[in-house]
């Protein structure tokens, strides 16, 4: 297997994960394809993910009834 390109700065590093990324849940029933930066797991044991706008708009709720709330929304871009 191919090993993925490395940039010059981390030529020393032995492997390379990739991610790739989520989108919203919410955004995604119009079509859009917006980045996630809330996730939560919830009793269920289903796992929804929100864009920043959306992920604030539910934060309250998800605080609640969530286990587990990973909130990135400090990573958007101004």
């Amino acid at each position: 297997m191919d090993e993925p390109p490395v940039d010059i700065v981390d030529r020393y590093r032995d492997s390379v994960e990739t991610q790739a990324p989520e989108y919203c849940d919410t955004c995604a029933g119009t079509g859009a394809r917006v980045e996630a930066f809330v996730f939560a797991e919830l009793p269920s044991g289903r796992s929804v993910a929100y864009c920043a706008h959306h992920g604030t708009r539910y934060l309250d709720g998800l605080r609640e009834i969530a286990l587990v709330i990973v909130d990135h929304r400090h990573l958007v871009m101004a």
